[in-house]
């Protein structure tokens, strides 16, 4: 046993001087930074690179609640607390033990006669249970059930967040792409208007101001659009970081887009308020942790009454020594426990259980009005969403046929390059409104399903 034992710390030793010879330095000076050296297990994998590809946005939601680091946490968090709630409930069950006992032991003799040796050894088995505690096991129990309910329903929370997240980020590359092509197309307008200065120039119908004021509104505008291209990419990377996707992965996506129904007009926001009321999981689980503490409120008070036990033992002796019987032992009886005195701690817990549960309450009051306040601000959103698309469309139109009667007015002499290339602008604006409205409409209604606590329709139908 000795040699064994040595040879087991010999063999620990070099693992022990591994994990205790980095030195690390604190920095000489203030202002210096610490060089890290690889005092941590480096967990760096290689990067993930190829395409992928989605066919609508409920299977691109659906990829993001499956790989996002935030879901896998919520899910985790859930369950450990259902483990929990199962290791409470246990209580209500006995609690049987086994053990395998040997001992070695010599009497001492007072006259100076030889004592032998006994050494004895064998199993035993013993049985506790609790059969009457005034509630403290169900009121325990019960407190964890409202703390796995809590965990569910932040966990539904945390959910509908990544699904808003993906969403706002896949309509943020839409209108990031519309305004691409927008600055695209004013890019080739003022193009096709430089060419014409320069016709009008050769021709002496215009002077070389003319021109150098349509090349300077072409280099402007193939700013916008560079600008609109690096919109694009931090959109995608975006849509990425919210999808769960590596940032060294090309997404390839394109499905239609089926835009939202008007809203209803006979729509109420009173309805609207009842609806988040009810849906809202942050809103619900608040509540569940305030029951959970009036639970552990019940629980301190009732651990502050008597508790009554039962308690069995029953074990065989077996000897070593030949001449010696084995016995048989055995004890059944119950024990009366009676809390006198704890300097007030069960008190105290109960107290502050209560307050706890008053804290909870108020702060499910609170978020109940913050609740009101997102789903009127996002109603409000909708609505002017819904008004807006209709007017830039007519705004659009305009500005078209602005834009055309100027271009004719100037080739033919009669209108100057200042009043066609306003009019271009003016259609620009117009292009790039129309592209944003599509999806601040979209946009919007997504906020409005979030601050209500929906789920989208196509994701929900996807799950089934």
């Amino acid at each position: 046993m000795k040699t064994f034992l040595i040879a087991l710390l010999v063999c620990a030793a070099p693992t022990a001087a591994t994990a205790s010879s980095m030195t690390l330095d604190a920095p000489a000076r203030p202002g210096a930074f610490w060089r890290m050296p690889d005092a941590l297990p480096s967990r760096a994998a290689a990067p993930a690179r190829g395409s992928v590809r989605f066919d609508s946005l409920a299977a691109l939601t659906d990829h993001a609640l499956r790989t996002r680091a935030e879901s896998r946490a919520a899910w985790l968090e859930a369950e450990a607390e259902a483990a929990r709630l199962d290791a409470a409930s246990a209580a209500n069950w006995p609690t049987l033990t086994g053990q395998f006992n040997f001992t070695r032991s010599q009497a001492l003799s007072s006259s100076g006669a030889s004592v032998p040796v006994l050494h004895r050894y064998g199993p035993s088995l013993g049985l506790a249970y609790v059969l009457y505690d005034f509630g403290a096991r169900a009121a325990g129990i019960d407190a964890q059930r409202y703390q796995l309910i809590a965990t569910l329903l932040n966990n539904n929370r945390a959910l509908q967040d990544i699904v808003t997240g993906v969403e706002t980020a896949w309509f943020a590359v839409q209108a990031a792409r519309s305004q691409v092509a927008a600055q695209t197309q004013q890019l080739a307008a003022l193009g096709a208007s430089l060419d014409a200065v320069d016709v009008r120039v050769r021709g002496g119908l215009a002077a070389r101001a003319d021109a150098l004021r349509a090349r300077a509104a072409l280099a402007e505008a193939e700013l916008a659009r560079n600008a609109a291209a690096r919109d694009l990419g931090k959109a995608e990377a975006a849509l990425k970081q919210a999808a769960g996707i590596a940032q060294t992965q090309t997404l390839a996506l394109d499905w239609p887009n089926a835009l939202p129904p008007d809203l209803d007009a006979a729509t109420l926001l009173a309805d609207l308020l009842a609806e988040a009321e009810r849906q809202r999981p942050d809103l619900h689980a608040l509540r569940a942790a305030a029951l959970r503490a009036k639970s552990e409120a019940e629980r301190a008070r009732a651990s502050r009454w008597p508790s009554l036990a039962l308690a069995a033992n029953a074990g065989r002796t077996l000897f070593l020594e030949d001449e010696r019987s084995p016995s048989n032992t055995y004890n059944v009886g119950v024990t009366l426990s009676v809390p006198l005195f704890d300097g007030g701690r069960l008190a105290a817990d109960a107290r502050a259980a209560e307050r706890d549960a008053e804290r909870l309450a108020a702060a499910a009051d609170a978020q109940q009005q913050t609740v009101a306040l997102e789903v009127v601000q996002a109603f409000e959103d909708v609505r002017y969403a819904q008004s807006a698309r209709a007017g830039i469309t007519l705004q659009f139109d305009s500005a078209d046929e602005s834009a055309r009667a100027a271009e004719a007015r100037y080739k033919a002499g009669v209108g100057s390059l200042l009043e066609w290339l306003t009019a271009q602008a003016d259609l620009a604006r117009a292009r790039q409104a129309q592209a944003q409205a599509d999806s601040d409409w979209l946009a919007a209604f997504s906020r409005l399903n979030h601050a209500l606590g929906r789920l989208p329709a196509a994701l929900t139908e996807s799950s089934l």
